[in-house]
């Protein structure tokens, strides 16, 4: 099963979530595509989804503004060469370097 970041028991179910960080782009496809298909083999036990939490750590400015958090949470498949079956994982992006409402504030 390998080793996750962070295990919750929840009656006999075991939900894992690896957890990364990332300081080169916070597009949720870029992520996917590099870490993804780790967080999805946790799901090969007895939990029904893998997790994936990652920290952005991205450079922001207060033109940009924050991101929703419909905009940082979400669910996607993934499946492994010669499998037959999807796996499930829910994705987080945890936003570091944010932008404080004070920002936008003009003096």
């Amino acid at each position: 099963m390998g080793r996750a970041d962070v295990m919750a028991h929840f009656g006999s179910l075991r939900y894992l979530t690896e957890i990364k960080q990332d300081a080169t782009d916070n597009d949720p496809q870029y992520l996917e595509g590099r870490y993804l298909t780790q967080a999805a083999e946790y799901s090969i036990t007895n939990a029904p989804f893998g997790q994936l939490l990652v920290l952005d750590l991205t450079p922001k400015d207060d033109t940009q503004g924050n991101l929703r958090v419909d905009e940082v949470a979400w669910t996607t498949t993934h499946r492994p060469h010669g499998a037959t079956t999807d796996r499930a994982v829910v994705v987080g992006i945890v936003v570091g370097n944010r932008t404080t409402p004070s920002a936008y504030s003009r003096k």
